[in-house]
């Protein structure tokens, strides 16, 4: 545990760069699988039909030598020029296909995460993924998305704060029945409210202005979130 703790307090930079690199593993491995699956039997399946079937229609009968000499020949120049550059080929095409997967793992993982935060109330401002990771336009929609509720939700607390003061200044502590309902449900507002838990960007999602030294994160402008909401519009349609 100690040496935990050094390594952590001497390389921050190397455990933050580890948070941003995780892959959905369970994905990757499913797509690794069907990938070799589909490659190995295509293979075999080529192996069956350049092969197998040509020496087996030559044994049904009684071949004459030329057709057991010819047949002989072809799996010969089957196995020594083209067998070897194929098996070859296919290992290189799963190689990439592995390597793909991390592409595309990455940005799962991350959405994952993200569903789970807002399944349990708390609101990441963002989401970011590798630049050399796949599905870069979906996770600038989802980072949009996020930004703009994240931004609204912040004003509505805000705003939700300020109405409850001004009712309890303007209605004061001799108020009447109705008047303690109204600050009743008001109080639940804000309580529902601050149910959820602003976060920074994901993939960190850490509680925003509780970090050491931490800038406080403007939100987004009316006109800023209408230009997202228009952008979104229109790269839909």
């Amino acid at each position: 545990m100690e040496s935990e703790e050094v390594t952590a307090m001497a390389h921050p930079n190397q455990l933050e760069r580890r948070k941003t690199v995780l892959i959905d593993r369970d994905f990757q491995l499913r797509f690794i699988g069907r990938l070799g699956g589909f490659l190995l039997f295509y293979l075999l399946l080529f192996l069956v039909i350049a092969i197998v079937a040509p020496v087996v229609f030559t044994f049904l009968g009684d071949p004459p030598e030329w057709a057991l000499m010819e047949t002989a020949f072809r799996v010969e120049v089957l196995m020594r020029l083209i067998l070897a550059p194929l098996v070859c080929t296919f290992l290189c095409l799963f190689a990439h296909g592995v390597l793909e997967t991390f592409r595309i793992a990455g940005p799962n993982f991350r959405f994952k995460a993200v569903m789970r935060d807002l399944s349990r109330l708390r609101v990441p401002r963002g989401v970011q993924v590798r630049k050399s990771d796949l599905l870069q336009d979906t996770a600038a929609e989802f980072h949009q998305a996020l930004v703009v509720v994240h931004d609204q939700l912040a004003t509505v607390r805000g705003e939700t704060k300020t109405a409850l003061a001004k009712a309890r200044q303007a209605l004061g502590p001799a108020t009447g029945e109705a008047g303690q309902e109204a600050l009743a449900a008001l109080a639940k507002l804000e309580r529902e409210v601050d149910a959820f838990e602003l976060l920074t960007c994901a993939p960190m999602c850490e509680p925003i202005g509780q970090g050491p030294g931490e800038k406080a994160i403007e939100p987004m402008s009316e006109a800023a979130v209408a230009k997202t909401t228009l952008a979104s519009a229109k790269s839909r349609d």
